[in-house]
C-alpha cells in the first residue's frame, strides 16, 4: 500500500522516547507556522507528517502521538498564560503550571480523538487518497469547529490562522477560518500523496488549490460605501498590568491618555484600548466631561475607549463607550473563563480569595446590542478576545461597515501572545470584507484592510499613536449568511462521502 516501506517500518516501531521526541518535533514545527515566526510551509509540512504517521500506526499509538503533539503544542504555544496566572495575578507557581497542564490536556483530547478516529476509518477504507483527501481534512475541520465552540470555545492554533492574509485565506469570506483549515489540511494531504508516489494526483490537487485560491483572492465581496475615507488614531498606552490598577499611577494614566489627543486635530475617530481608564465610569464622570470638551475643541468627531461600567444591581461590565458627536455603549458578551468569570463553587472561590487570587465575576453583556454610530459609520464593537470568534460578530452584519477591537494584552507580558492574537484578528477582517481597527494597551495595534493586509501597525511594548485612514465597506460575504454552518456541513458531507466510497471500494 505504501511504497516507502523503510519509513513505514520505522514509524511502526515508534514507542517510548522515540514517540515523545517525534511528537515534540511535530508540535514545534506546527507552532512556528504561526506568528511571530510565520513559517507557514513548515507548519503545513508538520500536518503532512502527522497524517503520514497516522496511516502507519494503529489506533492507540496514533491517539497517543496526536495527544502528545497537542500537549506539547499548547504547553509551549500558551506558555504566556504562566505570566498572566503567576507573575501578574500572583498565583503560586505550582498552581499556574497545573492550570496550564490541565488546559493543554483538555485541548489535546481533540487531537487524540482525530488520531484514533482517522486510523479506525483508514483501516476500514484501505485507500490512501480517499483517507487523505476526504477523511483527514473533514475530520480535522470538524474537531476544530467543536473545539472552537465547546465550553465557550478556544480556537487558538486552528490551522487556518496560519494563512491570515496569505493566499489560502481567500477562502475565509466563504466559510470562515474553519474552511481555510480544511483547505490547508487538504493541501497537506496532497503534499503527502506526492511523497507516497501518487505524484500526479497530489500535484494536480496542489495546482487546483493554488489556482482556485488565487482566483478567489481577486473577488471583491464588498465595496467602499463612499469614496471619502475616515482618519483614525489608535492610541497604545503601554501601561504594564502590575501598574495599571495602582492608585499611585491613576493620575498618570489619565494624564497620559488625555495628552495623546494633543496633535490629533481634525481626526475623525480616536480609539483607546480596553480599560484604558482603570475605574468605574461613575467615578470619573468629571474626567469624561473634560475629555468631551477637549475633543470638541480639537474637532475630533468621536473618542472610543474602554472602561468598566456598573448597573443598578451592582454588576460590573467590561465596556466600550464613545464620547463626542454621538454617545454609544457596548458591554462585553463573550467573557474569558477563569479570567473574567470563575465557574467554580463558593468553597473554591473562598479559597481563591484567601490567597489573594482574582475571583470576582464580570457580568456578561446582553446578546442584543447595537453598532456604534458616527454619521455613515456603523462600527461593530468587540473587546479583547471576542475578535477570535467570527461567529459572534455575525449578528452585527451587514449593517456594520467597520470593525473596532480594543484589547489589553499586558496580562501576558513581553510574549508571543500579542502576535498570535493579531494574526487571529486579521481573519475577522477577511471573513467580513471590512476594515478592522485594533487599539491595544501594549501591542500590537493595527489598521487592517478587508483582505487582511496590515496598513499601519505599532511596535509592541512601546507607547505610540498610530494614524491612518480607512473606508466604510458595504456588501455581504457568503460567510455573513451562513457563518460556520457551511464548513460544518461540508465537513460532514466530505467525511460521509469518503466513508461510503471507501467502503464500496473495499467491498468490491
Amino acid at each position: 500500500m505504501i511504497k516507502h516501506r523503510g519509513y513505514s517500518r520505522l514509524i511502526h516501531q515508534l514507542s517510548g522516547p522515540k514517540l515523545y521526541l517525534s511528537s515534540i518535533a511535530l508540535s514545534l514545527s506546527y507552532l512556528i507556522g504561526f506568528e511571530p515566526f510565520g513559517y507557514q510551509f513548515i507548519g503545513l509540512l508538520a500536518v503532512s507528517a502527522l497524517f503520514y504517521f497516522a496511516i502507519n500506526l494503529n489506533e492507540k499509538r496514533a491517539a497517543l502521538l496526536f495527544f502528545l503533539f497537542g500537549f506539547f503544542l499548547y504547553c509551549t504555544g500558551l506558555y504566556w498564560l504562566y505570566i498572566s496566572i503567576h507573575i501578574v495575578s500572583g498565583a503560586p507557581k505550582i498552581l499556574a503550571v497545573l492550570l496550564i497542564a490541565i488546559l493543554s490536556i483538555y485541548l489535546s483530547l481533540f487531537h487524540s480523538l482525530f488520531g484514533f478516529i482517522f486510523v479506525k476509518l483508514h483501516k476500514r477504507i484501505a485507500n490512501e487518497w480517499i483517507s487523505l483527501l476526504l477523511i483527514a481534512p473533514s475530520l480535522w475541520t470538524l474537531l476544530e469547529i467543536f473545539r472552537g465552540y465547546f465550553l465557550t470555545g478556544f480556537p487558538w492554533f486552528s490551522l487556518g490562522y496560519m494563512e491570515s492574509g496569505s493566499l489560502i485565506s481567500s477562502w475565509a469570506p466563504i466559510g470562515g477560518v474553519f474552511l481555510v483549515s480544511m483547505v490547508m489540511a487538504m493541501a497537506s494531504s496532497a503534499i503527502l500523496l506526492t511523497f507516497l508516489n501518487k505524484r500526479v494526483l497530489g500535484s494536480l490537487i496542489i495546482v487546483i488549490l493554488i489556482i482556485s485560491s488565487y482566483l478567489l483572492g481577486t473577488v471583491n465581496w464588498t465595496h467602499k460605501s463612499n469614496e471619502s475615507s475616515y482618519q483614525v488614531a489608535l492610541v497604545q498606552g503601554n501601561i504594564e498590568q502590575d501598574k495599571k490598577w495602582l492608585g499611585s499611577e491613576f493620575e498618570n494614566t489619565l494624564t497620559l491618555y488625555a495628552s495623546s489627543l494633543t496633535n490629533l486635530e481634525g481626526t475623525d475617530l480616536v480609539i483607546w484600548p480596553e480599560v484604558a481608564i482603570p475605574s468605574l465610569k461613575r467615578n470619573v464622570e468629571g474626567y469624561l466631561e473634560y475629555l468631551d470638551t477637549k475633543i470638541k475643541e480639537k474637532d475630533i468627531q468621536m473618542l472610543i475607549l474602554g472602561i468598566n461600567t456598573q448597573d443598578q444591581n451592582g454588576q460590573v461590565f467590561n465596556s466600550m463607550i464613545s464620547l463626542g458627536e454621538e454617545e454609544n455603549i457596548y458591554q462585553k458578551r463573550h467573557l474569558v473563563p477563569f479570567g473574567e468569570y470563575f465557574p467554580v463553587t463558593e468553597g473554591i472561590r473562598s479559597w481563591m480569595q484567601s490567597i489573594n487570587l482574582p475571583s470576582r465575576d464580570i457580568a456578561k453583556g446582553d446578546r442584543d446590542q447595537q453598532p456604534f454610530n458616527l454619521g455613515n459609520l456603523r462600527m461593530l464593537p468587540s473587546i479583547c478576545y471576542e475578535d477570535i470568534f467570527g461567529s459572534d460578530m455575525l449578528d452585527f452584519f451587514p449593517q456594520s461597515n467597520v470593525i473596532i477591537n480594543i484589547t489589553n494584552n499586558a496580562w501576558f507580558g513581553k510574549s508571543i501572545a500579542s502576535a498570535q492574537h493579531l494574526q487571529m484578528s486579521r481573519m475577522r477582517a477577511i471573513e467580513s470584507g471590512r476594515y478592522l481597527l485594533r487599539s491595544t494597551n501594549t501591542g500590537i495595534s493595527a489598521i487592517i484592510g478587508p483582505k487582511g493586509k496590515i496598513h499601519e501597525t505599532s511596535r509592541p511594548h512601546e507607547y505610540s499613536v498610530i494614524t491612518g485612514s480607512f473606508f466604510p465597506m458595504e456588501g455581504r460575504t457568503p460567510y455573513m449568511l451562513w457563518g460556520d454552518t457551511f464548513s460544518l456541513l461540508l465537513s460532514i458531507f466530505l467525511m460521509t462521502m469518503g466513508v461510503i466510497i471507501g467502503m464500496l471500494r473495499f467491498k468490491n
